[in-house]
């Protein structure tokens, strides 16, 4: 069967549009997915509009552009609702322009679908993959966030990703502690202690392959020799960048925890190089080959 995803083009204000024509050659090649893309018309879609595995939705540009943008995402929603489609991939768009009360994109789609604090942020590779318990929030209140619950969710939704989409039978996920040294020399009440140990305890007994709480400055040299799938850290910035300086843009950002995939770029929306010739279109490609490999699973 044909799988249908979506590709919605986000951000006006940004280089997603010279990311598309320099990924054409992919969609002129032999295909096995439908792409439809949504958002504004552009010359770049006149190479396309006669394939028949690609197709449009256009929405009209206003000066508005978190209303343009609402517009976009609520055809894509409704499409993947009524199971017309079967994944999405958005190109990357400021948070500025989403409603205020979401800290980023991952928190807007789990909440529209009713699945609020049941989505997980995976930044992608096929190598390995990274995830912050918590996301776009100040450092001073991770603590308040992180919770047993949140970190049981997010092993959960990493096993079954790698079980169903990978074809890994026991994948295996390494967690961070959330202090320096797992917190070692500080006092005994801690977060290791109270929310990382207990949450690996209860993982373990379900039969998932877990090793924690690891140190967070060696955690990443331990990916090789444990041969970990997926390391888990407490923070964004605990484990996003040290994967991106490895990964560069070969790699994909992933919302787990919906009844389909979603799968984002994993750079932001390139701004001041808009219009200079330089953006590189590898997240992209990444995101399309990732869907042509396993769009059979989903």
């Amino acid at each position: 069967m044909k799988k249908i995803i979506l590709i919605v083009t986000s951000d006006p204000d940004s280089i997603n549009f010279e990311i598309i024509k320099k990924s054409l050659f992919f969609f002129k090649k032999k295909i096995k997915n439908k792409y439809i893309f949504i958002g504004r018309n552009n010359i770049i879609f006149n190479n396309l509009k006669k394939r028949k595995n690609i197709g449009f939705v256009f929405i009209k540009k206003s000066n508005d552009t978190k209303k343009y943008l609402g517009k976009c995402f609520n055809k894509a929603f409704e499409l993947l609702k009524s199971k017309k489609a079967h994944a999405l991939i958005n190109l990357p768009l400021n948070k500025k322009n989403l409603p205020k009360k979401f800290c980023g994109f991952t928190e807007y789609i789990s909440d529209y679908f009713k699945l609020k604090n049941k989505e997980t942020m995976l930044l992608f590779n096929h190598k390995f993959s990274v995830c912050p318990n918590t996301t776009h929030i100040p450092l001073k209140k991770v603590h308040l966030f992180l919770n047993k619950e949140k970190i049981i969710n997010n092993i959960n939704n990493i096993n079954f990703f790698y079980k169903k989409f990978i074809g890994i039978k026991k994948p295996s996920i390494g967690l961070m502690g959330l202090n320096p040294h797992n917190g070692i020399d500080m006092k005994k009440n801690n977060e290791e202690k109270n929310t990382v140990i207990p949450a690996i305890n209860i993982v373990k007994k379900n039969g998932i392959k877990i090793f924690g709480p690891l140190s967070p400055d060696t955690a990443f040299n331990k990916i090789k020799i444990n041969k970990f799938n997926s390391l888990i850290g407490n923070y964004h910035d605990q484990v996003l960048p040290t994967f991106k300086y490895i990964n560069n843009f070969n790699a994909i950002n992933i919302t787990l925890g919906l009844p389909f995939l979603r799968v984002s770029l994993d750079h932001g929306t390139g701004k001041d190089i808009k219009g200079k010739n330089k953006a590189k279109p590898d997240s992209f490609l990444y995101a399309l080959n990732f869907f042509e490999k396993y769009s059979n699973k989903i």
